[in-house]
């Protein structure tokens, strides 16, 4: 019966051992039996999750947390569960554990807010633009803008709205809406200033690798001028980078800020700067992102915007940026259309790629948070902005903190819920 266990065993774990069966022969025989259980148990626990996913039909996202949260009244708590190849709920609070990481609107530079286009054009600051004229005939100015300018906003928002996420809506079919910071109902939100004469709409969606895209306008029959945007944000299950199209109407001028706001540091990472700014892109009709800096640049009808605020120009980090400020026209408003809708292509190719300088490492934990914190960063733009302080001018602060924070992110995620 001894002599007859090793040919048993060789029948279930593999070949017999050849030579006389000693303790040491014994011992791996054991070992290699037991990692073979053991393997074969990970196959089937991994094959069971899968099909379970499946059967589900759902796919958390690279850089979902585990956590049960939310500080918004009348939103009911909602449980994340982080997949474990990315982080835990306690490496996501020690990474964003610095101050630097809190998301506050009070941390606009004073006096900031005269300094931004907006801010010195639309009057929204007393003594700037229409601001500096008396009150009879300030009202008058406006009224005049405002009939001018609502046909051009409209237009502008038909970009938005109709070229821009309607691409999104497109090429992402799990898109879906979200709810806001104002209302846990998935739809769009309608705002209002105090008096009426400024009001407004945002709206939230999210699915696939679309972490976060908000549309978002507003006009002020006041003074005039309208101010549009779509921002995107990309999950971490991809390093391909975000993207923002703001539009905006202010007297007879096109203001533009268009970019692909990088995540990696472009001074440390070549092949990252190389291949998102440098190289040809289809959705760009065959011409780099580069290639349609310099149109711009050589483009009379552009005049680039430069910022004298270190924290606007802290945030410009994409080489290929386009801020400038354009005079209306036909010719000038199909051409602002034209890059809107290149910049929106090429970032949602970008985001479809499965493999290449995107994918790299993009398991790593060390690389998610790095993500996580950079993507924090990136963000707070919309509440560093001094723009913000003017729409608060205008809105008031409640409104616009709620607003801030719906183009930050999910209110039911917790990396955004926790700021």
């Amino acid at each position: 019966r001894a002599r007859a266990r090793p040919r048993q065993q060789a029948k279930r774990c593999g070949p017999a051992p050849i030579g006389p069966t000693t303790a040491t022969a014994g011992v791996a025989q054991v070992r290699l039996r037991f990692s073979m259980n053991m393997a074969f148990k990970r196959a089937m626990i991994t094959f069971l999750f899968s099909l379970l996913s499946s059967a589900a039909g759902f796919r958390l996202p690279l850089g979902s947390a585990a956590a049960t949260v939310s500080t918004r009244a009348g939103v009911s708590s909602v449980s994340m569960q982080a997949p474990s190849s990315t982080l835990e709920e306690s490496d996501i609070q020690t990474l964003l554990s610095g101050k630097e990481y809190a998301m506050d609107i009070s941390s606009i530079t004073e006096g900031s807010e005269r300094e931004t286009y907006i801010g010195q054009g639309s009057g929204v600051n007393k003594g700037t633009g229409i601001g500096k004229l008396a009150a009879g005939l300030q009202k008058l100015v406006g009224k005049f803008l405002s009939w001018k300018n609502l046909p051009v906003y409209n237009e502008l928002w038909d970009i938005i709205e109709d070229d821009c996420l309607g691409l999104v809506k497109a090429r992402v079919p799990e898109l879906r809406p979200a709810p806001t910071w104002f209302s846990e109902e998935a739809a769009p939100h309608s705002f209002a200033s105090a008096d009426g004469m400024c009001t407004g709409e945002v709206a939230a969606y999210k699915g696939g690798r679309v972490d976060w895209v908000t549309t978002c306008k507003f006009f002020s029959k006041s003074l005039g001028f309208g101010n549009m945007r779509i921002d995107g944000w990309s999950t971490r299950e991809t390093r391909a980078p975000h993207m923002a199209v703001h539009l905006c109407i202010v007297f007879n001028v096109l203001f533009i800020y268009v970019s692909l706001p990088p995540r990696a540091n472009l001074l440390l990472d070549d092949e990252y700067n190389d291949y998102v700014y440098g190289e040809p892109k289809a959705g760009a009709d065959g011409k780099s992102l580069n290639d349609l800096y310099v149109q711009c640049v050589k483009d009379k009808a552009f005049k680039r915007y430069m910022s004298k605020s270190h924290v606007v120009n802290a945030f410009m980090v994409s080489p290929t940026t386009l801020l400038y400020t354009i005079p209306f026209n036909k010719k000038n408003f199909a051409k602002v259309r034209d890059l809107s809708i290149a910049h929106v292509k090429v970032w949602l190719d970008m985001l479809a790629e499965e493999d290449g300088v995107f994918l790299k490492n993009i398991d790593d934990k060390r690389v998610q948070g790095e993500l996580l914190q950079l993507d924090v960063r990136t963000r707070q733009f919309c509440g560093r902005d001094p723009d913000t302080k003017n729409v608060a001018n205008i809105l008031g602060l409640e409104t616009t903190d709620k607003l801030v924070r719906t183009l930050w992110g999910d209110p039911t995620d917790p990396v955004w819920s926790t700021r």
